[in-house]
């Protein structure tokens, strides 16, 4: 009798496993297709860009090289920015928030001292408090923003001194269930990645593979397959062996 339960719970098991293969999404990843960018007008700031306007990019085409970071970024607070940076790549983030606290309350606008002070909450895992920074730091890069009766974006503001900054808060609104908006703000990195780096090679771009499959991750959420199947292939060219976009296929 014990032979035959185990027998028959092996059988069981095995049927699972085979409806389970069979159930699994398939990828095919001959007719995906970039999504493309929501928006009408694209402006991106600190670009000394190579194209003319009304231009229209494909992937890998250059679309400018960044301007120069100026020497000076605080006109009160340079040395503390400095003594700030050296100490984030100290990883002593803690006391890059402790410098810059003050500072900001006097430089309010100040895109530089945000940035940094954004990155450091965000490294210390102050999630909560980073995502404030980066949506003040936001609203000063990319104030002139426009967007249509419906909220769809019109004018799209991409300031490449910062794009880490629309990574970092991309994933946040990822964590927060914030999909659509994780999509925009990784897409305002990613994209410029894409077209505006003159090094571009798209078979050798790993530091892409996890905003590429945070990607999938969010329209899968939204059950929109043809761009989540897009970037789950993009995930997987540049890193065949991803198995964590293999969790969000549609």
């Amino acid at each position: 009798m014990i032979k035959q339960l185990l027998i028959l719970s092996s059988i069981l098991l095995l049927s699972f496993q085979v409806q389970s293969e069979e159930s699994k999404p398939s990828l095919d990843c001959t007719k995906t297709v970039r999504p493309s960018f929501p928006a009408k007008v694209v402006r991106m700031n600190h670009l000394d860009s190579t194209q003319k306007v009304g231009d229209r990019l494909e992937a890998g085409q250059t679309a400018g090289t960044m301007s120069a970071l100026p020497e000076v970024v605080s006109p009160l607070f340079e040395s503390q920015f400095r003594k700030a940076e050296q100490l984030y790549s100290e990883k002593k983030f803690d006391e890059v928030i402790m410098i810059l606290e003050p500072t900001l309350k006097v430089e309010k606008r100040n895109p530089f001292l945000w940035n940094l002070y954004a990155r450091a909450l965000y490294a210390a895992k102050r999630k909560k408090e980073s995502f404030s920074a980066y949506q003040t730091l936001l609203s000063i890069n990319d104030a002139d923003e426009t967007y249509n009766e419906d909220g769809s974006p019109n004018l799209v503001i991409i300031d490449v001194w910062f794009l880490e900054a629309y990574w970092k808060i991309s994933s946040i609104y990822l964590d927060q269930g914030e999909y659509a908006k994780s999509i925009f703000y990784n897409r305002k990195m990613l994209d410029i990645v894409t077209f505006a780096n003159k090094k571009y090679d798209p078979n050798n771009m790993i530091y892409n593979v996890t905003a590429l499959s945070y990607l999938a991750e969010a329209y899968y959420f939204l059950n929109l397959k043809e761009p989540n199947n897009f970037y789950a292939c993009e995930t997987l060219k540049l890193d065949p062996n991803n198995q964590y976009v293999l969790q969000f296929l549609l």
